[in-house]
C-alpha cells in the first residue's frame, strides 16, 4: 500500500507523466485544480505545464484521459500560453479522442476545440479537424464534421471560414459510410443557413439526387435569421455591452428583419487561377490577323478560360487588356467587338480591385464606343463598362464621364448617363464629395435640356438617382434653374430608383435624440448594430449633435464667423422680386414723410440736401422685417431724378451714406444691388466722393457676396472707356481682398487682371499690377504662370511688386462677417450641412487655373510604335519625341490615350538609359499633369517600383523622384491600392526592399490616417515581419524603421496579433520591434463623445496664487457664473452636466494619511504588495482616495479604461504639482500607489509620462528636504524596481532617474534591501539593472549598507548564463574588493573554480584603471562657523577617508550617524539630534561634509 500512494510526495508535475496511470490521474485533477486557482493567465506557473498538455489528452488510459482533457479544458481557458499547444493538442484530440468510445471523452475532447477557437486559435483547429476528415476511420471522419459543424453553429462564418469547408462537401457527401454522409450533408446545411445562396455554385457538380435532398433542406431555413450563440474572447466584453443595450435596439430595428446577415460574395468561395499561362502561345498573333474568322477563334479561346476560370490571379494582364481594347475601339467586325466587351467584362470580374491599374485606360475607350448601335455591342459594352466600374470609382473616372457626356453623340451621352445612373446604385454616399456632386449634377442638367429625347430620360435618370442616393437636400439646390416639367420628371426617376448596395448608416446614428428616455437612462449604451464595432457610434454622433446645434444657434459672436463665412461663400445668394414704379411709389409714400419725399426732387440742391440729411437720421428706425424694405429705400435715393447723378457733391456724398447705411442695416438682395451698382461703381472715379462710393461696395459685398460684387464691378468697369473708373476699380478690388480675405474665384479675377495688365493706360495698368501684388500674398509666386508670355518690360514690373510681398502674411480678414438677422440668419440656418461643420475654405490649386492641352491626338500609334521597337536607339527616339511634345504643352490633360501601358512597358526595359529616360518622361507628366496624374499610377507604378529595385544606382535615384513627384502632385492613396506594394515586396530583389522600406518610413508617418486602405497595409504585415528577420542587414534597419509608419495606421494591437502566424524563431525580434516603435505613437485625442468626468481646468481658474481654499472658490466662482450666463443658452441636458461637474482642487490638504498608516499597520487593510494588481487593491486605493477628497473627475478619469484618460491625469497633475505641493505631500502615497498600477499596464506613453511625472515630484520632495514615510517607500519602490528591466531605453533611464532621487528622500539601507530583491527576478535585464543599482549603493554609501550574506548573493550572480548579468556581477564584487581588500575573498564564500579566475581577472583590470584619490580632508568655513543647516533630511557630498575610497565614518565615533544611515530612529529625531552635535565646538573631526 505504500508503494501505490509513494507518487503522492512528487511534484505535481512528475506525477502528469508518472508511469503508473494512478499517479497521472492524480497528477492530472491536480494540476486542475492548480488551473482553477491562478487568476494570472501570465503566471509563471503556466509554463511547467504547457508541455504536458498534449500528452494528458492522448493517455492511454481512459480514465486517466478523462482527466487529462478536464485539465487540458481549464488550461486552454485560462492560460496566457494555451495559443502555443494548439497544434500538438488539436493533433491528439483528432487522433486519439474525438472518436473514443466514451461519451464523455468526446464531448470534452470537442469542448476543448471550441475552446481554442474562442481564443482565436480556429485556423489550427480547422486546419486539424480538416486533415481528420482525411482519416480512414469512418467514425474520426464523422466525429471531425460534426465538430466541424458545432463550430461553425456557434461561432458563425465570419471567425470558422467555410472556404475550405465547401471544398470537403462532395468527398464527404460521397463516402460508402452513412454516418459520414449525413454529417457532411448537416455540415452543408449549416454551411447555408450562414452564407446562403453563394455556395449553391459551389456545389453544382453534386449528384442530383443529393442537390434535390439539399434544395428540400434549405428551403426550411428560409426567412431564418442567424446569430453566434458563442464569440471569441475578444469580442465578449463589447458584446455584452450589446447585449444590455438590446431593448432600445429592437424598439429601432423592427422593420430590420435582415439587418444582421451579410451576404457573402460567391468569387470568396473560390481559388484564383492564372490564366495567363494557360492562354494560347498564338493568342496575340491570331488577334492581329486580317481574316476576322481566326481573330474570331482567339477571342473564343480566351472566352472559354474565362468562363471556365472565373476567379483570377494576380498578374500582369496590361497587354491582354490593351489588346481587347483595341478590338474594341478599331475592329470593324460587331461580333468580334461584342465578343471583346464580354472577355473584358469577365476579365474585370476575376481581377475585381486588381483590375484598378487598367480601369482609367478602358473607361473612356468603353464610353467613346457607346457610338455603336448595334443591340448585342451595346449589350456587351454595358456589361463591360458596369464590371470595369467595380473597381475603380466616380471619383477617379470623373473626367471621362464628364467628356462623354459632351460628346456630339446623342448615344454616348445617352449610354454614359445611364453607366452613371447605374453606377450611382452602387456607390457609398461618402465617396461623392461636394465638388465631384456638383460636377455631375452641373454636367447632367446640360444634358437634361438635349433636344433628343432620350438622353433627356437617360439624364434624368442619373439625377433621380443621384437624389435617391445623396438625399434631396443636397442635390436640390443644384437644381434651382431646372423648369417644373423636368423637375417632376426627376422626381419620378427618383421614386423609381433603387440603391442596390447597403449604404453605411449614418441615418441610424440619428435615432437616439427621438428617445430622450431611453438615453437619460443609458447614456453610455445606445442603439448600434449587432457588430462589435458600431456600437458606441450612436452615442459619440448623437451625443455632439444634441449639444452642437443649440451652441452654434447661440453663439452668434466672432467665434463663429469665419466658419459662417466660408459656408456662406458656397451658398445661392438671396433674391426678390423687382418692384414696379406704382408699387414702388406707394410703399415709399406708407414709411417716408412727405417732406422727404418732395425734398429729393426739388430743383434746389439746398432742399435736396436737407431732405437726405433727414432721412439719414432716421433711416436706422424703420421696421427690418418689412419686405423689400432695403429695395423701397435704395430706389427711392436712387431713382427719383437726379438720382445718383446728383451734381451737387455735398448732396451725392449723403445719398452714398444712405445707401451704405441701408446695406449695412437691412437685409439685402442681389436684385437691388444690380439696380444700383453700375452707378455707384462709376462714381469710384469722382474725386469728392469716390471713397463713398468704395464704402458702399464694400457694405454690398459684406451684405451678400464678395466674389459676386467684384464680377459686377469689373464688368462695368471694363466696359466704360474711363481710365479712372477702371484704375479705382482695381484699387478697390485689392482693398476689399485684403479686408475680406481671398473670397474670390481666382480664375475669373486673373482674366480680368490680366486685360488690366495689358492696359495701354499707365494708371490702368499700375493699379493692376498693384492687384496682382495683393493677390500674390494668397496665391504665392505661382501666380506669375500667368503672365509668362507678357512683354520682359512688363514682367519685370510686376516681378517687383512680386518681390514686395515676399514672405509677407495676408492680413487677417475684418470684414465679411453675416448678420445674424432677417433673411441671412434664416438662410444660414436653413442651409446647414447635413455633417455638421462648417466647410473650410479650399486651398486655392493654381495648377486648377491654367489651360491645360490635350496630347491624346498626338500621341499616335506611329509614335507608340517606335516607343516599343525592338532597337533601342529607334525606342529612345520616340521617347526624345514625346518628351519635346509634352515640354512644348507644359501643362497637359490626364487623358493621353494608350500612352500610359507603353510607357509602363518601357520602365522595365532591359537597357538601363531608357529606363531612366522613361522615368524622366514621367516626372515630366506629373508635372505638367498635376493632380490628374494620379489616374495612371496604377498602370506606372508597377514600373517605377521594379526600377527601384534596380541594381543601378542612377536608375534607383530617378525612380525615387519620380515616385515622390507623383505623391507630391496626386496625393499617395492610389500607392497603397490593389497590393502593388505587397506584391512587389514579395518577390522583389534586396535592393528593391531595401529601398521600399526606406521610402514607407519616410512617407507614411506624415500620411493622413484614414487616406490608406487598412486592407492593403495589412498585406504588407507579413512581408514587413519576414524582412525584420531577412539575412540582409539593410532590408532588416530599413524594415525596423518602416514599423512605426505602419503602426500608426493600424494601430499596435493589430500588428500583435499578426504576430501569431509568425514563426515562433522570428517573433522574439518581431515583438522587439514592434516593442520599441509603440513608445513613439502619436497619442489620439480623447473621444468627445464619450462618457468622460471633465475634469476642471486648474491652471486657468486660479487667477489669484492664494492657493487653498481661494483657489477652488475661484474655480466655483467661474463655473457658476459661466453657467448662469449661458443658461438660457444651453440646452437642459448641458445644464445639468455642468451641475455634475466637480469643480474642487484636484487633491485637498488633509490628515488622512496618518490613518491609512494606522490602518495598514494594524491589518485592517491590505498591504500594497502583489505580483499583479487585483481587483480588490484598485477598489481600496478607489475608497482611499474617495476618502481623502480627492476630485471625483480626477478619480473617475484614474480608473477609466482606456489609457489615454491616464495620460490626461499625469497632465493635470503635472500642472497642479507647482501650486498645489503641500496638498500632494498630504496625498503622496495615494498618487504613489496609482501610479504603481500603472507600471503593471501595457501602454508605453502612460508609463514614460508618469515617470516623468515622477521625477518632478521627487525633485519637489527633495527641494522641501520631505523624508518619505515606511508605508509610501514599501508600496512604491518594489513596484517601481519591476520596471528597471524593461525592454526600452526611455523607461529603464526613466526608473533609474527616480531610484536616484528615492535615495535622498528614502533610507537607503532600505533602497538596498529592496534592490537585492529584485535579483530574484527571472528577467536578465532586471538582473543586470539591479547588480548595476547594488554597485551604485555600495560606491556610494560604502560596506556598512551591505550585509555579509548580500555580498554572497551578488556573487553567486557570477555563475549566471546571461552575459551581462555576469558583467554587473562581477564590476558589483570589485566595488565591493575596492572597500575591503582581501576580506572580499572570505565574504563571498565558495565561488567554483571558474567563477573565480573571471573575478580575479576583473579586479586584476580594474586596479590598474582605478584613479588615485586624494587623502581625506574637511573644509571648514574662514569664519569657523558649522555649514547652514537644513533640515529634515541629510544629503552626503562627499564622504572620503583615508582607504581612497568613499566610506561611511566609523560607527564608533559617536554613534549616531550610523543610527542615522540604518534608519533606525524617525526622521525628525534624528535631524534634531545632527543638528545639536553639528553646532557644537567638540564635533568629531573625520565626519565627512554634509549637506543639512
Amino acid at each position: 500500500m505504500a508503494e501505490d500512494t509513494e507518487y503522492k510526495k512528487l511534484p505535481v508535475e512528475e506525477r502528469c507523466v508518472h508511469k503508473l496511470w494512478k499517479a497521472r490521474v492524480d497528477g492530472y485533477e491536480e494540476a486542475a485544480k492548480i488551473f482553477r486557482e491562478l487568476d494570472d493567465e501570465k503566471s509563471p506557473e503556466w509554463s511547467k505545464f504547457a508541455g504536458l498538455i498534449k500528452k494528458m489528452v492522448v493517455d492511454s488510459n481512459a480514465l486517466a484521459q478523462e482527466k487529462g482533457l478536464e485539465a487540458a479544458l481549464i488550461f486552454v481557458e485560462n492560460s496566457g500560453l494555451a495559443g502555443r499547444t494548439v497544434g500538438d493538442v488539436m493533433t491528439g484530440i483528432v487522433q486519439k479522442c474525438i472518436a473514443a468510445p466514451k461519451t464523455k471523452t468526446k464531448e470534452l475532447s470537442v469542448q476543448v476545440a471550441l475552446m481554442y477557437v474562442e481564443i482565436e486559435k480556429q485556423d489550427a483547429v480547422v486546419e486539424e479537424l480538416v486533415k481528420g476528415m482525411e482519416a480512414k476511420n469512418p467514425k474520426i471522419v464523422s466525429a471531425c464534421v460534426a465538430a466541424t459543424t458545432l463550430a461553425l453553429r456557434e461561432f458563425g462564418h465570419k471567425v470558422i471560414g467555410v472556404k475550405p469547408l465547401i471544398k470537403k462537401l462532395a468527398p464527404l457527401m460521397s463516402d460508402r459510410d452513412k454516418a459520414v454522409r449525413d454529417e457532411g450533408k448537416q455540415l452543408a446545411v449549416e454551411i447555408y443557413r450562414w452564407i446562403g445562396a453563394a455556395m449553391k455554385a459551389q456545389i453544382s457538380t453534386l449528384p442530383q439526387v443529393t442537390l434535390k435532398e439539399l434544395e428540400d433542406e434549405f428551403d426550411k431555413l428560409k426567412g431564418e435569421r442567424v446569430e453566434p450563440s458563442r464569440y471569441l474572447k475578444s469580442q465578449q466584453e463589447k458584446q455584452a455591452k450589446i447585449a444590455d443595450a438590446a431593448a432600445i435596439e429592437d424598439a429601432y430595428n423592427e422593420e430590420d428583419g435582415e439587418a444582421g446577415v451579410e451576404e457573402i460574395d460567391p468569387m470568396d468561395l473560390i481559388d484564383p487561377v492564372d490564366i495567363l499561362s494557360k492562354m494560347p502561345k498564338d493568342f496575340y498573333d491570331k488577334l492581329e490577323e486580317k481574316k476576322w474568322t481566326l481573330r474570331k477563334e482567339s477571342l473564343e479561346a480566351l472566352e472559354k478560360l474565362l468562363t471556365d476560370h472565373p476567379k483570377l490571379e494576380n498578374g500582369e494582364y496590361g497587354t491582354l487588356v490593351s489588346a481587347l481594347k483595341k478590338v474594341i475601339t478599331k475592329d470593324s467586325n460587331v461580333v468580334l467587338v461584342a465578343m471583346a466587351g464580354k472577355c473584358l467584362a469577365m476579365l474585370a470580374k476575376g481581377l475585381a480591385k486588381r483590375f484598378s491599374n487598367y480601369a482609367s485606360a478602358c473607361v473612356p475607350s468603353l464610353l467613346e464606343k457607346f457610338k455603336e448601335k448595334k443591340p448585342n455591342v451595346v449589350t456587351a459594352l454595358r456589361e463591360a463598362i458596369d464590371a470595369v466600374y467595380s473597381s475603380t470609382s466616380l471619383e477617379s473616372q470623373q473626367e471621362s464621364v464628364v467628356e462623354s457626356l459632351a460628346n456630339k453623340n446623342p448615344s454616348v451621352k445617352s449610354e454614359t448617363a445611364l453607366f452613371l445612373a447605374r453606377a450611382l446604385t452602387r456607390t457609398q454616399p461618402t465617396a461623392i464629395n461636394k465638388k465631384l456632386l456638383k460636377l455631375l449634377t452641373t454636367s447632367l442638367v446640360k444634358t437634361l435640356n438635349e433636344p433628343d429625347p432620350t438622353v433627356r430620360d437617360s439624364s434624368a435618370e442619373a439625377l433621380g438617382t443621384l437624389m435617391k442616393l445623396m438625399g434631396e437636400k443636397a442635390v436640390s439646390p443644384l437644381l434651382a434653374d431646372v423648369d417644373p416639367l423636368k423637375m417632376a420628371k426627376i422626381k419620378e426617376c427618383h421614386d423609381k430608383a433603387e440603391i442596390k448596395i447597403k449604404v453605411a448608416g449614418p441615418k441610424k446614428e440619428a435615432r437616439p435624440a427621438s428617445a430622450p428616455a431611453a438615453k437619460a437612462a443609458a447614456p453610455a449604451k445606445t442603439a448600434g448594430s449587432v457588430e462589435p464595432k458600431p456600437v458606441t457610434r450612436p452615442a459619440t454622433t448623437g451625443a455632439r449633435k444634441v449639444l452642437k446645434k443649440p451652441t452654434a444657434g447661440a453663439a452668434g459672436g466672432a467665434a463663429t464667423a469665419p466658419a459662417a463665412a466660408s459656408k456662406a461663400s458656397g451658398k445661392a445668394l438671396a433674391t426678390e422680386r423687382e418692384l414696379t414704379p406704382e408699387d414702388l411709389q406707394e410703399k415709399a409714400e406708407e414709411i417716408l414723410p412727405a417732406e422727404i419725399l418732395n425734398g429729393l426732387v426739388d430743383s434746389n440742391w439746398k432742399n435736396r440736401l436737407a431732405a437726405v440729411e433727414q432721412l439719414l437720421g432716421e433711416i436706422t428706425g424703420f421696421d427690418a422685417k418689412q419686405a423689400g424694405i432695403s429695395q423701397i429705400l435704395i430706389r427711392t435715393i436712387s431713382g427719383r431724378k437726379p438720382g445718383l447723378k446728383e451734381m451737387n457733391f455735398q448732396v451725392l456724398k449723403f445719398k452714398l451714406d444712405i445707401i451704405r447705411s441701408v446695406a449695412e442695416n437691412y437685409p439685402l438682395t442681389t436684385t437691388t444691388v444690380d439696380l444700383v451698382i453700375n452707378e455707384i461703381t462709376e462714381k469710384l472715379a469722382d474725386a469728392k466722393n469716390g471713397s463713398a462710393a468704395a464704402d458702399v461696395l464694400s457694405a454690398f459685398a459684406e451684405a451678400t457676396k464678395l466674389e459676386y460684387v467684384v464680377g459686377k464691378v469689373l464688368n462695368f468697369a471694363f466696359e466704360q472707356k474711363s481710365p479712372k473708373v477702371q484704375s479705382e476699380s482695381f484699387n478697390w478690388v485689392g482693398k476689399s481682398i485684403t479686408e475680406f480675405g481671398f473670397q474670390l474665384q481666382p480664375k475669373t479675377l486673373i482674366e480680368d487682371v490680366r486685360k488690366g495688365v495689358q492696359s495701354t493706360n499707365p494708371t490702368v495698368r499700375a493699379a493692376a499690377i498693384q492687384l496682382v501684388g495683393t493677390m500674390s500674398m494668397y496665391m504665392g509666386n505661382a501666380l506669375m504662370m500667368f503672365f509668362d508670355s507678357e512683354k520682359p518690360a512688363l514682367k519685370s514690373q510686376i516681378q517687383v511688386e512680386f518681390d514686395k510681398n515676399v514672405g509677407e502674411k495676408p492680413p487677417k480678414p475684418v470684414r465679411g462677417v453675416l448678420r445674424n438677422s432677417g433673411g441671412a440668419a434664416s438662410s444660414s440656418a436653413d442651409n446647414e450641412d447635413d455633417d455638421g461643420a462648417a466647410a473650410e475654405e479650399e486651398p486655392i490649386n493654381m495648377a486648377d487655373l491654367l489651360p491645360r492641352v490635350d496630347i491624346s491626338s498626338q500621341i499616335t500609334e506611329a509614335l507608340l510604335k517606335e516607343m516599343s521597337d525592338k532597337d533601342w536607339k529607334t525606342r529612345n527616339e520616340g521617347l526624345t519625341k514625346l518628351q519635346v511634345i509634352i515640354s512644348e504643352a507644359r501643362l497637359i490633360k490626364p487623358s493621353i490615350g494608350d500612352l500610359a501601358p507603353a510607357l509602363a512597358h518601357r520602365l522595365v526595359d532591359s537597357n538601363a538609359k531608357i529606363a531612366q529616360t522613361t522615368l524622366a518622361i514621367c516626372e515630366q507628366l506629373a508635372t505638367a499633369m498635376g493632380a490628374g496624374c494620379r489616374n495612371h499610377v496604377r498602370t506606372l507604378f508597377p514600373g517605377f517600383l521594379h526600377a527601384l529595385g534596380d541594381n543601378k544606382s542612377f536608375v534607383r535615384a530617378a525612380a525615387l523622384n519620380c515616385i515622390n513627384s507623383f505623391g507630391e502632385k496626386g496625393g499617395y492613396k492610389e500607392f497603397f491600392e490593389s497590393e502593388m506594394i505587397a506584391d512587389a515586396l514579395k518577390g522583389g530583389s534586396p535592393a528593391l526592399k531595401t529601398e521600399l522600406w526606406a521610402w514607407l518610413a519616410d512617407k507614411l508617418p506624415g500620411l493622413p490616417p484614414k487616406s490608406i486602405s487598412k486592407e492593403d497595409l495589412h498585406s504588407m504585415v507579413p512581408h514587413l515581419y519576414a524582412h525584420i528577420c531577412d539575412r540582409n542587414a539593410d532590408v532588416r534597419k530599413n524594415a525596423n524603421e518602416a514599423v512605426l509608419g505602419i503602426m500608426i495606421h493600424l494601430g499596435f494591437e493589430a500588428m500583435n496579433r499578426a504576430l501569431d502566424k509568425q514563426k515562433p524563431a522570428s517573433k522574439k525580434d518581431i515583438f522587439a520591434a514592434l516593442e520599441k516603435a509603440r513608445p513613439n505613437l502619436p497619442v489620439k485625442p480623447l473621444p468627445k463623445g464619450k462618457q468622460q468626468a471633465p475634469i476642471p481646468e486648474e491652471p486657468k481658474a486660479k487667477t489669484v496664487r492664494g492657493g487653498g481654499a481661494g483657489g477652488a472658490a475661484g474655480v466655483q466662482k467661474t463655473a457658476s457664473a459661466r453657467a448662469a450666463g449661458g443658461q438660457d443658452k444651453l440646452p437642459a441636458p448641458t445644464r445639468k452636466k455642468d451641475e455634475d461637474v466637480d469643480t474642487s482642487p484636484l487633491l485637498t490638504v488633509n490628515n488622512s494619511k496618518n490613518q491609512r498608516l494606522l490602518d495598514e499597520q494594524k491589518m485592517k487593510v491590505l498591504k500594497w504588495t502583489f505580483v499583479t494588481p487585483r481587483e480588490e487593491f484598485t477598489e481600496l486605493l478607489r475608497d482611499q482616495m474617495m476618502t481623502a477628497n480627492v476630485n471625483k473627475a480626477l478619480i473617475a478619469n484614474m480608473f477609466h479604461d482606456d489609457f489615454r484618460y491616464h495620460l490626461k491625469v499625469i497632465e493635470q497633475l503635472s500642472e497642479d504639482l507647482s501650486g498645489n505641493s503641500k496638498a500632494l505631500v498630504c496625498n503622496l502615497d495615494l498618487i504613489l500607489k496609482w501610479l504603481t498600477l500603472r507600471f503593471y499596464d501595457t501602454n508605453p506613453s502612460v508609463l514614460i509620462k508618469g515617470l516623468e511625472y515622477l521625477v518632478q515630484v521627487f525633485q519637489m520632495l527633495i527641494d522641501q528636504e520631505y523624508i518619505l514615510a515606511e508605508n509610501e517607500g514599501s508600496c512604491f519602490v518594489p513596484h517601481l524596481l519591476l520596471k528597471i528591466g524593461d525592454p526600452k531605453d526611455a523607461v529603464r533611464n526613466g526608473v533609474r532617474r527616480v531610484l536616484r532621487q528615492v535615495i535622498l528622500v528614502f533610507p537607503f539601507v532600505k533602497v538596498f534591501a529592496y534592490v537585492m530583491e529584485g535579483l530574484k527576478s527571472k528577467n536578465a535585464r532586471q538582473r543586470t539593472e539591479c547588480l548595476d543599482e547594488l554597485s551604485f549603493l555600495i560606491e556610494t554609501y560604502g560596506m556598512n549598507i551591505c550585509p555579509q550574506a548580500s555580498i554572497r548573493e551578488i556573487a553567486r550572480q557570477i555563475s549566471d548564463r546571461d552575459n551581462s548579468v555576469r558583467n554587473a556581477a562581477l564590476n558589483c564584487i570589485v566595488q565591493v574588493f575596492f572597500l575591503s581588500g582581501e576580506k572580499t575573498y572570505k565574504m563571498i564564500g565558495n565561488l567554483n573554480e571558474k567563477d573565480l579566475s573571471m573575478l580575479d581577472e576583473r579586479i586584476k583590470r580594474a586596479k590598474k584603471t582605478k584613479k588615485p584619490t586624494p587623502p581625506a580632508s574637511v573644509d571648514m568655513p574662514a569664519s569657523g562657523r558649522p555649514p547652514t543647516q537644513r533640515h529634515d533630511s541629510i544629503e552626503i557630498e562627499d564622504a572620503e577617508v583615508g582607504n581612497g575610497c568613499d566610506e561611511l565614518p566609523p560607527p564608533d565615533e559617536e554613534g549616531l550617524l550610523s543610527t542615522i544611515y540604518r534608519g533606525l530612529e524617525t526622521a525628525a529625531n534624528v535631524v534634531n539630534k545632527a543638528r545639536t552635535i553639528l553646532s557644537s565646538p567638540a564635533k568629531p573631526s573625520n565626519i565627512p561634509k554634509f549637506r543639512l
